[in-house]
């Protein structure tokens, strides 16, 4: 009797456990295709398809992927099967080990990584229609089990061909796949090829700046992103530019110099190294830089090459995938006072006080926020705006939403980069006697040269005019740029900010824009 009671026991326990696992939330899974744009490869042309593992969204707790042996990693599938069914064609690899064998998705934390179907994999399968799947099983260990598979995702295959558009993906493909193991010098003669044709060939300049990288050639690497950036404000350039734009500047800003000359397979063709009217002047400071190198026993020179080298530092529109602070180059402003007196006109009154940059170290994201006397815009214009959806001028109303430093599509961006000026205005929902106005930058610091307040009447007052005293740090940061002057004895709705493009190299972005003042 009383092992029959035991024999109960453990039963009904079983029986809970397993019904806490029916219950217990089921990680996503999906996959995309990468490096190819219409969902068409040609056979033998390598694909790469990037996973991600996720906890749905509203889940409560955690999931743990931690397998009974192996990693998490070598519990995904990636298949390619016909579209009627049937067993799969080929199955992908795993490129890399994941940094531990289990994985904890919530809100904060995904899983993920890239598989590959080989070139000679994709030979042997015969043009026609398929699928590419991913499938995460997990039978035993101290996490979650179970099986869970990813949507179809349409793959078809066709025969080579020598159109434009099959000719880069195919190249570019290629390179690629050289890339990932390790066979740097092929992938340049890959994309060279190409290059030599058609030298504006955005993705493959970007694949091309990566080789040069890799090469311990960052003078050419900028010289490939150089020509793959946008030539106008419309449109938004992949996110892989980014990324690499910043590893790009940061070996440039170490100034960090081979032992011996980068090899001549690093440079681009000549093709792309042809320099632009615009970019002489700059080539001719590479060249004088390079001299004063040689003369320099402790500096090793970077062998540059007979043809002209662009070096100017023109960053792509991208947006940022990292969540650490990457490094660009120090731009120093030349200091100019603080204090700047407008001149007195018909539409600008004589301010009591002059209007003081407060130190931007004063300022923290949690101290502006919690300002109980502030208020966020509530509506926007521009002189010009980098895209009408992401990048506009709407994107700098209401309180800060872009959490790293860096570039986001969350910030309004003008359309210009460099040269001229541009503006950003704002309305604010309750008209104040103010005291402060505050603009949280989160991408090229440094270039706000005038600050405007506007009155419930109409009238404009110059609250600071004059360069940005701020001095870049190694790192790029969010930075607060404030302007305090005595409590205005009119009550401002709008606040006016203008930028100097030319003052600091890059593209400049606005966040948020705080007032700060009392209600009559």
């Amino acid at each position: 009797m009383k092992s029959f009671r035991h024999l109960l026991w453990f039963f009904l326990l079983a029986c809970l456990v397993s019904a806490r696992a029916a219950e217990a939330p089921a990680p996503g899974i999906s996959l995309s295709l990468r490096g190819v744009a219409d969902a068409t490869v040609e056979q033998g042309e390598p694909l790469r398809i990037a996973v991600r593992v996720s906890a749905p969204r509203g889940a409560k707790e955690a999931i743990t992927l931690a397998p009974a042996s192996g990693s998490w990693s070598e519990a995904i599938a990636v298949e390619l099967a016909p579209v009627g069914g049937g067993a799969p064609v080929a199955r992908a690899e795993a490129l890399g080990k994941p940094d531990s064998p289990t994985a904890t998705l919530d809100k904060a934390h995904v899983a993920g990584g890239l598989w590959r179907f080989k070139a000679q994999a994709m030979q042997s399968i015969p043009p026609g229609k398929y699928v590419v799947r991913a499938r995460l099983a997990i039978r035993g260990g101290s996490g979650w089990t179970g099986e869970v598979v990813s949507r179809d995702t349409p793959l078809e295959i066709v025969a080579t061909t020598e159109t434009a558009v099959r000719v880069s993906q195919r190249t570019l493909n290629r390179a690629q796949d050289a890339l990932l193991d390790g066979r740097t010098e092929e992938a340049a003669s890959i994309l060279d090829v190409l290059l030599t044709k058609t030298p504006d060939d955005a993705r493959a300049l970007t694949a091309r700046a990566e080789v040069a990288l890799r090469a311990g050639n960052p003078i050419a690497a900028m010289i490939c992103l150089n020509r793959a950036s946008p030539k106008s404000g419309n449109g938004q350039p992949p996110i892989e530019r980014e990324e690499l734009l910043t590893r790009v500047m940061s070996a440039m800003h170490k100034g960090t110099t081979p032992s011996v000359p980068p090899p001549k397979w690093s440079w681009p063709p000549e093709s792309v190294m042809e320099a632009n009217p615009e970019q002489k002047a700059l080539v001719q400071k590479a060249l004088e830089a390079n001299a004063t190198n040689k003369a320099s026993p402790a500096t090793p020179p970077v062998a540059i090459p007979a043809a002209p080298v662009a070096v100017s530092i023109v960053a792509p529109r991208l947006t940022p995938v990292a969540p650490t602070s990457p490094v660009q180059p120090a731009v120093v402003s030349t200091p100019s006072p603080v204090f700047a007196l407008p001149p007195a006109t018909a539409t600008t009154p004589a301010l009591a006080a002059i209007g003081v940059v407060v130190p931007a170290r004063e300022f923290t994201d949690a101290k502006v926020t919690s300002e109980s006397k502030g208020q966020w815009a509530v509506s926007a214009t521009a002189g010009s705006q980098y895209d009408k959806r992401t990048y506009s001028a709407a994107k700098a109303t209401g309180a800060p939403d872009v959490s790293v430093a860096g570039n986001s599509p969350d910030a309004w961006c003008p359309a210009g980069k460099n040269t001229g000026t541009d503006w950003l205005e704002v309305v604010f929902a309750k008209p104040v006697h103010a005291t402060e106005v505050r603009v949280r930058q989160n991408d090229t610091v440094g270039a706000i040269s005038k600050i405007e307040t506007i009155d419930s009447a109409g009238a404009t007052h110059v609250w600071w005019e004059g360069v940005d005293p701020y001095v870049a740090s190694a790192t790029r940061e969010i930075v607060w740029f404030a302007v305090r002057v005595p409590k205005t004895d009119y009550l401002v709705a709008k606040v006016k900010i203008t930028l100097n493009l030319a003052a600091v190299t890059g593209w400049k972005e606005i966040d948020a824009v705080q007032l700060v003042g009392a209600a009559p």
